[in-house]
C-alpha cells in the first residue's frame, strides 16, 4: 500500500497539474459568483446579506434555492471545468509520454494497472475539486448569514443535482482519459476531447452530455424528476465505464511511446 500512496502522492503534486487546478477553481468561482450576483440585481433585497428573520418570506427561500441551483448550472463554469479536465487528462495520461518521464515511471515496480489507477483516481480528485470546492465557498459566503437554513432550502434539489454533477464529471473524466491514452500526443488528445464534448452542442444534440445533465440540473426539484432514470444513468455511469475499461485495455496492451 506505501508503494502506491508514493506513486499517489508524486501525481498529485504535479506542479502543472497544480496550477491547472487552481485556475480553474478561481474561474469557476467567478463565474458563479458572477451569476448569483446577476440573479440578485433582479430583486429589491440583496439575499446575501439577510438576517434570519427575512427567511420566514416563502418567495425570498424559493429566490435562494434557484439561485444556488443556477450557480450549478450555469454553461460557462461547465465549459470551462470541461475544457481543464481534458486538459488535466492529457497531462495526466499523455504528457509524461510525450517527455520521456513515462520510461523512468514504468520502469518502476509498479503494474501498468496500478499505474492507471492511480492516475484515474488523481484526475477524479481533481475534476471533482474544481467544481465541489468554487461552487461550495461560494454558496456558503454569499448567504453567510443564514447558511444554516441552507440544507432546508436546498433539500428539494441538492440530492438530485449533486447526482448529475457526479455523472457528468464522470464522463468528462472517461472521455479525457479514453482520447488521452488513444491519442499520439497531448494536443490531439485535447483537440479530440473537445471535439468530442463540444460537437453535440454545434450539431444542437441535447440528449446527449454535456448539454443532457447540464439542462437537468436545472429540472431538479420539480415535481416527477429524478436523475434515476435510464437515459441518466446511462450517460452518466454505463459509458463513463465502458470508456475506462477501453481506457484500461489500451495502457495494459500499449508501449510507453
Amino acid at each position: 500500500m506505501g508503494r502506491l500512496y508514493t506513486l499517489f502522492r508524486w501525481e498529485m503534486n504535479d506542479v502543472v497539474k497544480a496550477v491547472l487546478l487552481l485556475f480553474g477553481i478561481l474561474l469557476a468561482g467567478l463565474a458563479m459568483k458572477q451569476s448569483l450576483m446577476a440573479v440578485t440585481s433582479n430583486v429589491s433585497m440583496f439575499f446575501g446579506l439577510l438576517d434570519n428573520s427575512a427567511l420566514y418570506g416563502p418567495s425570498k427561500a424559493v429566490h435562494v434555492s434557484n439561485s444556488i441551483k443556477l450557480m450549478l448550472s450555469l454553461d460557462d463554469a461547465w465549459m470551462l471545468v470541461g475544457f481543464l479536465i481534458l486538459l488535466l487528462g492529457a497531462l495526466t495520461f499523455r504528457y509524461d509520454r510525450d517527455n520521456g518521464v513515462a520510461r523512468s515511471i514504468y520502469s518502476l515496480p509498479y503494474s501498468n494497472t496500478e499505474i492507471f489507477g492511480v492516475k484515474l483516481l488523481s484526475l477524479v480528485i481533481y475534476g471533482f475539486t474544481m467544481v465541489l470546492l468554487p461552487f461550495a465557498y461560494v454558496a456558503l459566503t454569499s448567504y453567510a448569514s443564514i447558511a444554516g437554513y441552507l440544507p432546508d432550502i436546498t433539500s428539494e434539489f441538492m440530492g438530485n443535482a449533486l447526482v448529475l454533477v457526479a455523472f457528468l464529471v464522470l464522463y468528462l473524466i472517461g472521455v479525457a482519459t479514453l482520447v488521452s491514452l488513444s491519442s499520439p500526443n497531448a494536443f490531439l488528445a485535447f483537440m479530440m476531447g473537445f471535439a468530442v464534448i463540444y460537437a453535440p452542442r454545434v450539431t444542437d444534440l441535447r440528449n446527449v452530455p454535456p448539454d443532457l445533465f447540464v439542462n437537468a440540473i436545472g429540472k431538479s426539484g420539480t415535481t416527477g424528476f429524478t436523475p434515476f432514470t435510464t437515459q441518466y444513468m446511462g450517460w452518466g455511469l454505463l459509458v463513463p465505464l465502458l470508456l475506462l475499461a477501453a481506457s484500461w485495455i489500451i495502457i495494459r496492451r500499449r508501449d510507453v511511446v
